[in-house]
């Protein structure tokens, strides 16, 4: 009788540890904000932009709940709100990020939750001058993700969020997922994530990247009054905001901007971006058009897929680093317009020499001009860490200064194993 009194008692005074829901919200409470974008502020030190789902059917999505300029849905001022395809878009000018979130708190009707915050955005021009105390703030907000996919914007951050509607289904987040996805599909444009980003600022073996987003005007396009580009130019030959189109969708994602320390110091095209991702051991595959007027129309098509890992050796001699790179890569060809017999050995080993030495040139001219402005974005000193036995000789060797004196051999094995859907030439 006496257990039985204790047991009950027990289990009254448990449950007053057990926890309630004081602090329960309903999902209509806070608005999840889908992208976050920074740019250098006019009135203060940071304008900060964001991008969140009004709650309400596309067609309704009148005011999406921000105040300014932009309540009827169709656009609004550079300082004013914009909604449109069911997300509203706002922006203010702060002294910091949290005090910065604390007036759009105010301002939105909503408190503004970042655990869903896919997309991150910065302007070229902050990155000019350095990120570091920027990114600092990022990363030490308690609701942003590392996970969260990090953007360089052409222009202003403001801008490209204003610019990005969903134009492909109704889901702004569903788009980015599948969008940077694309990544691995094409190597165009790396997949860098604020936390991968953050390492490699801080590395003492590293050097930072960072995926270029822009606004196309299509004033490239050569249909529409732009400049037309030579015939068979690659299509990874052009640059960010580019790229000769036109379409409903005016952003995209290309190239990448190489950072020294927090500072970014060069950017490369789509091509660039391929080479730079097969030494860095994150290329997928891709179709790169190489130049080849003596064995086909002008260029051979190839689609180039990672066949090994890419690898890498660093040797330290008389405290100059020697790095050798082996990349590993297996194509298929695309296009008929060539002479090469396919049924001949000979000529198709001719063909993969031609190939292989286009893409030896083109990695060893990227590797030279990141040598030249002192940037290591492959990684290569992760590999040299091994040469020393502590972490403060690797730290007293600082890697990141002496990139420019090294010597690198990059060695490139190409197999090219199906002809396509070519039986016979």
């Amino acid at each position: 009788m006496i257990r039985h009194k204790l047991f009950i008692l027990f289990l009254a005074a448990t449950l007053f540890l057990l926890p309630g829901c004081y602090d329960a919200q309903e999902i209509d409470d806070v608005v999840h904000i889908t992208m976050l974008g920074i740019d250098k502020g006019r009135s203060n030190g940071w304008r900060l932009t964001v991008q969140f789902p009004t709650l309400k059917d596309a067609g309704q999505s009148g005011g999406g709940g921000s105040s300014g300029n932009g309540g009827d849905g169709g656009g609004g001022g550079e300082d004013g709100g914009y909604s449109a395809e069911g997300y509203s878009v706002v922006s203010v000018d702060a002294p910091s990020l949290h005090e910065g979130l604390d007036m759009l708190n105010a301002s939105i009707q909503r408190r503004a939750n970042f655990t869903q915050t896919h997309v991150i955005v910065l302007s070229e021009k902050l990155a000019s001058t350095g990120l570091a105390d920027h990114i600092s703030q990022i990363i030490n907000h308690y609701e942003i993700r590392r996970s969260a996919y990090l953007l360089l914007a052409k222009g202003s951050a403001h801008d490209f969020i204003k610019a990005n509607k969903p134009f492909i289904g109704s889901s702004l987040m569903k788009n980015y997922r599948i969008w940077i996805e694309q990544s691995r599909n094409t190597g165009y444009f790396p997949y860098v994530t604020l936390g991968a980003f953050y390492e490699d600022m801080v590395s003492p073996t590293s050097q930072a990247i960072m995926t270029i987003a822009a606004i196309n005007d299509f004033s490239a396009f050569s249909g529409d009054g732009g400049k037309k580009s030579a015939e068979n130019t690659p299509g990874g030959s052009f640059k960010a905001g580019q790229i000769p189109r036109i379409g409903d969708n005016k952003i995209e994602l290309w190239g990448t901007a190489l950072f020294s320390g927090d500072t970014m110091v060069s950017e490369l095209d789509g091509d660039e971006t391929r080479f730079l991702l097969m030494l860095r051991d994150e290329f997928t595959a891709g179709n790169l058009s190489i130049p080849a007027a003596e064995i086909s129309e002008g260029i051979i098509s190839l689609n180039v897929r990672k066949a090994r890992s890419t690898k890498v050796s660093v040797k330290i001699i008389d405290s100059v680093p020697h790095v050798r790179v082996a990349v590993s890569l297996k194509g298929s060809l695309q296009n008929a317009q060539t002479s090469v017999e396919i049924s001949d050995e000979a000529q198709v080993a001719e063909l993969e020499k031609t190939c292989r030495e286009y893409i030896k040139d083109r990695l060893g001219q990227l590797v030279e001009k990141c040598r030249k402005q002192n940037t290591d974005v492959f990684g290569f000193g992760d590999a040299a860490a091994m040469n020393f036995l502590t972490i403060r000789q690797l730290y007293d060797y600082d890697w990141n200064s002496r990139f420019k004196d090294s010597v690198v051999e990059v060695d490139v094995d190409l197999t090219i194993q199906h002809t396509g859907k070519l039986i016979k030439s």
